[in-house]
């Protein structure tokens, strides 16, 4: 953020707290304050839509005190507090985030590896979605098919043997819509277990995705288990 983008944003912390807002009506002093906030802030975005990123919602979200917090009762909003939000938001970016294959040549490595690296720091810095590749294992797809078509020819409860199957595909976890529910999550800051879903660093539970390393865990899993029937 920039001195401008500044100003908005102490202008925006003023409607609410009029600590902030009577340090704002001193001319000097603002403009010392705007100062050390845009040092402060500098590697900070006020805005990134692709990355769903907003300062000034940071800021409310610091006012609206969550989880029991009660900081704001006691000091106004300070340039830490954005930091810390800025980062926990780009640690969710980066763990959603998956490396696409690089358009440049694998054997040209500097330029392979310039191309991850420069995609990476285009999601860090809110600058571009991050990319989510979802594996699918053909044989998995092609054996629900199946069992799918078996589930239509019969009149009443599902089959045990069916809805067995099922789970040992990963089809019948608390949302179908991942499963990789059916193993526990081994990334490091999360953890969860079967059938729940991933957390982020902050506790708040991801609705729309999965980390990467779970999905990994859940296609090796798959691919074991069909490695053990094939022989």
């Amino acid at each position: 953020m920039d001195t401008k983008h500044i100003a908005a944003l102490l202008n925006y912390a003023a409607t609410v707290d009029s600590r902030i807002r009577r340090t704002m009506a001193d001319n000097q002093q603002a403009a010392a304050t705007i100062r050390t906030w845009a040092e402060a802030l500098v590697d900070v975005p006020a805005t990134a839509d692709e990355a769903g990123w907003n300062a000034a919602h940071a800021v409310r979200r610091y006012y609206e005190q969550h989880r029991d917090d009660r900081s704001a009762r006691f000091r106004a909003v300070e340039p830490h507090d954005l930091l810390a939000a800025w980062a926990g938001h780009r640690v969710e970016l980066m763990n959603r985030h998956t490396d696409p294959i690089p358009a440049a040549d694998p054997d040209d490595v500097a330029a392979y590896r310039a191309e991850i690296v420069g995609t990476r720091t285009a999601v860090a810095t809110g600058q571009q979605r991050p990319a989510a590749y979802r594996a699918i294992d053909p044989t998995g797809q092609q054996r629900l098919a199946a069992l799918t078509a078996v589930l239509g020819t019969q009149p009443g409860a599902m089959p045990a043997q069916v809805r067995d199957e099922l789970g040992r595909i990963g089809i019948g976890a608390r949302r179908t819509r991942f499963p990789e529910y059916a193993v526990e999550c081994p990334h490091p800051t999360c953890r969860a277990a079967q059938r729940q879903p991933c957390k982020a660093p902050s506790g708040r539970e991801l609705r729309d995705h999965t980390h990467d390393k779970r999905q990994t865990a859940y296609t090796e899993r798959l691919t074991a288990r069909q490695t053990d029937v094939a022989a």
